[in-house]
């Protein structure tokens, strides 16, 4: 199709876009504000004004922005919004305000609104429309306030902006549309509805032209897309051939043209000997022909020639059938007066396809239909299985046949979304714990099923606390070697608890990830310190490639033996404020320094969420849990080997043994390394058990570097301790000893996680 000077396209393309969120309140660094959880937003096309249906393409969302305002004026833009599933992915704090979504537009539309923009100035914004853009915006509104607290999911309605025209060819004879032409078209609109239907002052004009590939030749659903608008100036000039003669047509067009309605462009002709017709209207008041069905004899369901089985119904009328939730398959014999031909049926887990007739009456009128399973979420609905009539010029909504399509007893909860055909869920990350929860039917159970190795990671568990309820829980094997980041799937099956029948299958998919851990007074220690990207288990030593485990040896012995090289890539690492990216120590005109070090730093480590810098399913241990290695009765000495006694044992365990070593063979740049210190502690009281080794560089706080009475192990731990408090180690290396002290802003520091709590282990 050649499109010249027009903003309209015929076959508009599918595209979920990934974005951020734009908070007017500071600038977008990718990061969330504590406390915001993550909601899906999951619009549904609104039905036509006119009751008409909706064409192929009409449901695409190229992208979708949303606008939060609050009080009456714009707080928050969150752009571009990420597709989840089937919704968009929104990070959203408390449920307040109202939430404006547009969908198809964006700041070359609309522009960007500033904040503090009030709502009355926002409802009366406009959408422009350059040359070559059709205006498929979409809009919708949320009241948040309205909504029951701990409300995830957000169902919205997205209204058209624009109005369609669509093509009727109703001639006798041949007809072959060449050209739309469109003149005096506003390519400005008011971006929502209005009360009355008006056009932005000064809204530039113009025209629209449709020239197909190929003329239409039959009745064709949105020919042209336009704005709203008052325009009486808005004239259509049609170009076709009618019986291979060239004739033009032109009309003028309703004063007013309506957003979210259809419009029928009709050329009309009953015989062959009589005038072509042009008319406009509305699509419930579009024009007829007298080739029309016998009312008297609509299509009904063929008992004798269609194949039903049990679990299909039909109705007494024989004008619907309804289908089970679960795979059905039927042949539908349809009892008409004509021959049918299938009208296009999209967006249903349903496949519809005529059978050859092999000749004869018996023969006519057969389709073969497909339903897939429906799973749990899915709601009932309503399918009408239209049809047309061989040999007439129209298509007619009475010629069909309803299908009901029944929802799935069982209920789901969680972000699960499983459709047709794969019925998987891809969590695309790392996740532990509850993933979702099941209320299955009456006389279902509900099993977990691996394919050929797969590890075990998932178990279904009853929910004790509301027993209508199954669980759904994923787990975590510490320092598993295939947790590499590889695809880690589980089958979720739902069947008959008496026979096993009926299995209805889901796959659930995450990400299988892990770091090395060690075990010391009930936390999982990560074995190692933080480096690169926090976040991100790519830049960490994972347990495949943990070296001192694939030396045979302990990180403690590890460290006294590996080369200075292997020892500079584990030493060198610490972190500031709430960036997450590491910082390496660097010679800097014969100073230790950490490259990247800032005194300008306005986050304090310690007083972060406790996952804020971790890869998924890992956090900073708690002051608590430091406590349980380092709140001694006494003075602990780290440059000695030793023990120490802990002030609040650990369920009665108190003695923490300490041993030390140094490394002098360390060269950074032109500055030779002494006394590199590392640390074991271990508890007597679990022998076999490797404990935790700390090691690292000393804090920086300001531009003399790492190094202080002269030496580089004043090291200073990432505590989560929201209210105050951390540990470091003071001195100088003939009295190093802990000390509880938080530090600054500016200040850098190793960062060691801990696993996060998990129900289970495998």
């Amino acid at each position: 199709m050649i499109l010249r000077n027009t903003f309209i396209r015929l076959i508009p393309t599918l595209a979920l876009v990934g974005g951020t969120l734009h908070a007017c309140t500071s600038p977008d660094d990718g990061t969330t504000a504590p406390g915001a959880g993550v909601r899906k937003l999951r619009p549904q096309l609104e039905a036509f004004a006119d009751g008409a249906q909706t064409a192929q393409g009409e449901e695409s969302v190229d992208r979708l922005d949303a606008y939060l305002f609050e009080q009456g004026r714009l707080s928050a833009r969150f752009e571009g919004l990420t597709a989840a599933g089937d919704g968009f992915a929104l990070q959203l704090g408390q449920l307040s305000g109202r939430l404006y979504l547009v969908a198809n537009a964006g700041a070359e539309a609309i522009g960007t609104p500033e904040e503090g923009l009030s709502e009355q100035e926002w409802l009366a914004r406009s959408i422009l429309s350059g040359d070559g853009a059709q205006p498929r915006h979409l809009t919708g509104t949320i009241e948040l306030g309205s909504l029951p607290s701990g409300t995830t999911t957000l169902p919205v309605s997205l209204r058209r902006g624009y109005a369609r025209f669509d093509l009727r060819i109703l001639v006798a004879g041949e007809a072959a549309v060449e050209r739309l032409l469109f003149t005096s078209a506003a390519r400005e609109a008011y971006l929502f509805p209005r009360e009355q239907v008006a056009t932005p002052a000064g809204a530039p004009t113009g025209e629209v032209e449709v020239r197909p590939d190929r003329p239409f030749t039959v009745s064709t659903p949105a020919v042209a897309l336009l704005h709203e608008q008052a325009s009486p100036e808005l004239t259509l000039r049609v170009e076709a051939l009618i019986d291979g003669k060239p004739c033009t047509f032109e009309k003028s067009l309703p004063a007013e043209i309506r957003r979210n309605t259809v419009y029928t462009v009709t050329l009309r002709r009953d015989i062959v000997d009589a005038d072509v017709e042009l008319t406009v209207e509305p699509w419930r008041d579009g024009g007829s022909t007298e080739l029309e069905p016998d009312l008297d004899a609509l299509p009904t369901v063929d008992l004798e020639r269609s194949e039903i089985p049990d679990e299909v119904t039909v109705s007494e009328q024989r004008t619907e059938v309804t289908f089970p939730y679960y795979r059905s398959e039927m042949v539908l014999a349809v009892d008409c007066n004509d021959e049918l031909e299938l009208l296009p049926l999209a967006g249903y887990p349903l496949t519809v396809e005529p059978l050859a007739n092999d000749g004869g009456i018996e023969g006519m009128n057969r389709f073969r239909i497909r339903k897939a399973l429906y799973a749990p979420g899915m709601p009932a609905d309503r399918v009408e299985l239209r049809f047309h009539r061989k040999g007439l010029g129209n298509d007619y909504p009475e010629d069909c046949i309803v299908l009901h399509l029944e929802a799935n007893p069982t209920a789901i909860e969680g972000p699960f979304a499983f459709s047709s055909p794969g019925y998987s869920y891809d969590f695309g990350r790392y996740v532990d714990n509850e993933l979702g929860r099941f209320a299955l039917a009456p006389g279902k159970e509900l099993i977990a099923e691996f394919d050929g190795d797969e590890d075990p990671w998932v178990r279904i568990i009853p929910d004790t606390e509301e027993p209508a309820f199954t669980r759904v829980v994923a787990g975590w094997r510490p320092n598993d070697p295939k947790a590499d980041g590889r695809e880690q799937s589980v089958r979720l099956v739902i069947r008959n608890a008496a026979d096993h029948s009926q299995r209805e299958e889901y796959t659930v998919v995450r990400r299988n990830w892990g770091l090395p851990v060690t075990w010391f007074h009930g936390v999982w220690w990560c074995k190692y310190n933080s480096r690169g990207r926090s976040r991100e288990f790519a830049d960490q030593i994972l347990p495949s490639t943990d070296p001192a485990a694939l030396a045979g040896k302990s990180l403690f012995n590890y460290l006294a033996t590996c080369s200075p090289e292997e020892y500079y890539e584990l030493w060198c690492w610490a972190y500031q404020g709430d960036s997450g990216i590491g910082q390496r120590v660097v010679d800097k005109e014969g100073v230790l320094v950490m490259d990247g070090f800032t005194n300008t730093n306005t986050a304090h480590i310690n007083r972060l969420p406790a996952d804020a810098l971790s890869p998924d399913g890992y956090e900073l241990p708690s002051l608590e849990e430091f406590n349980r290695m380092f709140d001694a009765t006494d003075y602990i000495w780290m440059m000695w080997t030793g023990s120490h006694q802990l002030r609040n044992p650990w369920e009665g365990h108190a003695t923490v043994r300490r041993t030390q070593q140094r490394r002098n063979d360390l060269t950074v740049g032109s500055v030779a390394v002494k006394d590199l210190l590392s640390v074991a502690l271990t508890s007597p009281d679990f022998p076999d058990l490797e404990g935790v080794t700390w090691y690292g560089p000393g804090a920086q706080w300001n531009a003399d570097g790492i190094k202080h009475s002269g030496h580089y192990n004043n090291m200073l731990f990432s505590v989560h301790a929201p209210d105050g408090g951390g540990w470091y180690i003071t001195g100088g290396m003939g009295n190093l000893y802990m000390t509880k002290n938080a530090a600054g802003y500016n200040d850098t520091r190793l960062l060691r996680f801990k696993k996060s709590p998990v129900e289970f282990t495998y």
